[in-house]
């Protein structure tokens, strides 16, 4: 079960990033003040060495003007 829901996070992860990398060319300064947290934590968390945690996630899609519900039905179907 465990697993299950590292993968999940893995692909939300994937997901949120590229739609960080359309929406913010990159620029990982730029979406951590969008998303109120550090430029570490953006780092951290795209290259998997930080679990996103629930406000982190509600963060980054707020910041990516993203609707929590789409991002899940999106990777659901992939």
């Amino acid at each position: 079960m465990q697993n299950h829901f590292e993968q999940i996070e893995i692909k939300l992860v994937n997901k949120l990033y590229k739609i960080f990398i359309e929406k913010y060319d990159g620029n990982k300064s730029k979406f951590a003040k969008a998303s109120k947290c550090s430029e570490t934590t953006v780092r951290r968390v795209f290259r998997s060495k930080q679990r996103m945690t629930l406000d982190l996630f509600l963060r980054f899609c707020y910041a990516l003007e993203i609707n929590v519900q789409q991002i899940f039905n999106e990777i659901e179907n992939e």
